[in-house]
């Protein structure tokens, strides 16, 4: 019993040797196919037909020793690519860096956010009006009357929440131009959308 548990583990043991040898030399075609690509940064698309590549130069036994399966490419690959990016991060980690940095690079693009820069009016407070939303209107010192929606919650929205601003009140009210569609018109209208409001 003893001699069939030890000659399992070798047996077990040599194959992880077998398939850790196999990835060695296909991250080492990688990296020779990624270099002679030529180009600073490498797309994920361009390592996977690199991997890909050096896949067809590895003979039956060596595929069969990482379960390489033909008929299903996308899911071997996807297991085989982790692997022998492991073993390229040693072997040839600047060219493992480029394509790190460049998933860092679209990561960062995706998650870059837009800045809406916010306009701002001072004027006296006049009324606020409740509707589809609530509207505040404040009259300037041209006495032109402007209205600005309040449609989310806002830097200084208490100062409305709990009655600090009463008609004559001098306020600066900032926003940004928002398109909203209007039913009754069916037509795109431009609101100006608070998002802060000072007492003056």
């Amino acid at each position: 019993m003893k001699k069939l548990l030890l000659l399992l583990l070798f047996s077990i043991a040599m194959t992880a040797q077998k398939k850790e040898a196999v990835y060695k030399k296909l991250a080492a075609l990688t990296c020779e196919c990624a270099t002679n690509k030529g180009t600073e940064k490498l797309t994920e698309t361009d390592l996977g037909l690199c991997i890909f590549e050096s896949l067809g130069m590895l003979d039956e036994k060596d595929r069969k020793a990482i379960g390489y399966n033909p008929d299903k490419k996308s899911t071997s690959l996807e297991r085989i690519a982790e692997n022998v990016g492991v073993e390229m991060a040693l072997l040839c980690p600047k060219v493992f860096s480029n394509i790190l940095d460049e998933a860092a690079d679209e990561y960062a693009a995706e998650d870059e956010v837009v800045e809406v820069i916010a306009s701002s009016h001072k004027g006296s407070f006049e009324s606020m009006t409740s509707a589809e939303f609530n509207t505040i209107t404040i009259t300037d010192e041209s006495n032109t009357k402007r209205e600005f929606i309040w449609l989310f919650s806002f830097v200084g929205d208490t100062l409305f929440i709990k009655d600090k601003i009463v008609k004559g009140d001098k306020i600066e009210v900032f926003y940004t131009e928002q398109q909203f569609f209007d039913p009754k018109t069916k037509t795109y209208k431009i609101y100006n959308e608070i998002t802060e409001v000072k007492l003056l």
